[in-house]
């Protein structure tokens, strides 16, 4: 039987074979395989939402903590270590709010890649010089506020980062990845024109924001409110003279309701209300963490309506 010739073989021929079965050279340097979800797990409910929208069917998601649990208090069982072990990435929120990373970080493999999302936002430093604030707890002056996910356009720049981020862990979806950021930026720039219209409805005069501890820095910053948190960002022990400063400031610029939070100790908020006989408003979702409101989108709703409601004068 006489030998099958190939035209034109030679060197550049088998090259050209080589790349048709193996594709190039991406598919021995990729650290994940192309058909491979990446596996992640995350430490926050506000980044399993970023992480579901910017990665897609491109991800298989593990979330650490469930939306309701308390994150000041979370801390990762031998279970969670376990499944941040054998993801390909621990997505945490960051700037400080997990005081555990650092502890979890040096367990994790080489292969395990540790994202921060709220690196991609500028932080807002607790300050009574700050404009932000109408004053602030002594104790935590100088703290970063790590509640970076209560400004809308902070998260979007977080999934571009985040987007940015899985592309260099897999190359293949990297289009996809950054696609899917700004499709959902998108989305967020509707919710932004929403808030701002719903938010517009107060009186800039009177967008005075009197909370359970400081976790609405970020959004004060984005809508013009003035903070008047009644303790730290971990919702440490307040001071009497702390209270007093709080409570002369709310006299002093006529705030007519403080609102509490869900998963925050009401004690020291419900002494000011009863002392300055202000309003309580409906509990707002500091922490972003809530079995009633799990995806970001419902979040922002329901605290942008309590506040719009409870400054207005609405039921």
């Amino acid at each position: 039987m006489p030998k099958l010739a190939i035209k034109g073989s030679g060197p550049s021929i088998w090259k050209a074979l080589i790349l048709l079965i193996f594709g190039t050279g991406s598919f021995f340097a990729n650290p994940v395989s192309s058909s491979a979800a990446l596996e992640v797990a995350t430490l926050h409910p506000m980044v399993t939402d970023l992480a579901r929208e910017v990665g897609g069917k491109h991800v298989i998601v593990f979330p650490l903590m469930n939306p309701g649990e308390d994150i000041h208090n979370f801390r990762p069982s031998s279970t969670d270590m376990a499944k941040a072990k054998s993801a390909d990435i621990l997505l945490a929120s960051g700037k400080g709010l997990e005081l555990y990373l650092p502890r979890l970080r040096q367990t994790l493999g080489a292969s395990t890649h540790v994202i921060e999302a709220g690196n991609a936002v500028r932080s807002v430093k607790l300050s009574a010089k700050d404009a932000l604030f109408a004053c602030c707890p002594e104790h935590a002056a100088g703290s970063i506020d790590p509640h970076w996910w209560h400004s809308i356009s902070g998260m979007k720049r977080a999934a571009t980062y985040v987007a940015r981020e899985f592309g260099k862990i897999d190359p293949s979806n990297k289009e996809a990845f950054a696609y899917n950021a700004k499709t959902w930026g998108k989305q967020l720039d509707k919710l932004e024109t929403w808030a701002k219209r719903e938010i517009s409805k107060i009186p800039r005069s009177k967008r005075y924001l009197i909370t359970a501890h400081a976790a609405f820095g970020y959004f004060c910053r984005e809508f013009g409110f003035r903070s008047i948190p009644i303790a730290g960002p971990s919702e440490g022990n307040v001071s009497s003279k702390y209270l007093a400063i709080a409570i002369g400031e709310i006299r002093k610029n006529s705030v007519p309701v403080a609102f509490p939070e869900v998963n925050a100790n009401p004690r020291a908020l419900d002494s000011i209300i009863k002392t300055v006989g202000i309003g309580r408003g409906k509990a707002l979702i500091a922490d972003g963490s809530a079995s009633s409101a799990s995806t970001y989108r419902a979040f922002m709703e329901h605290n942008i309506r309590v506040i719009v409601s409870g400054l207005t004068g609405g039921s």
